[in-house]
């Protein structure tokens, strides 16, 4: 398993999607937890997640920017504030 780091979150995919938001791709990197989002300096509007071992949705640093998370095909099982407004 791999842990989201600020390099990790440097050296995956990041492009323009096709409704023109700017995505970060972590998707199938088997992650068990979402931590250092921060580290993204709230630069994308969505990010993908699908495909890794996230199960719990919580400790959210405020990014005002996002506007969509992908989750499918994790084993999420406990949601919390997550502060995206």
């Amino acid at each position: 398993m791999v842990k989201l780091s600020a390099e990790l979150i440097e050296q995956a995919a990041q492009y323009t999607n096709p409704v023109r938001d700017r995505e970060l791709d972590l998707r199938g990197y088997k992650i068990p937890v979402l931590e250092n989002l921060g580290a993204t300096l709230d630069q994308f509007d969505t990010v993908d997640f699908s495909d890794n071992e996230i199960r719990k949705l919580d400790g959210f640093p405020l990014l005002k920017r996002l506007k969509t998370l992908l989750m499918n095909n994790n084993r999420i099982c406990t949601l919390t504030d997550l502060n995206i407004h």
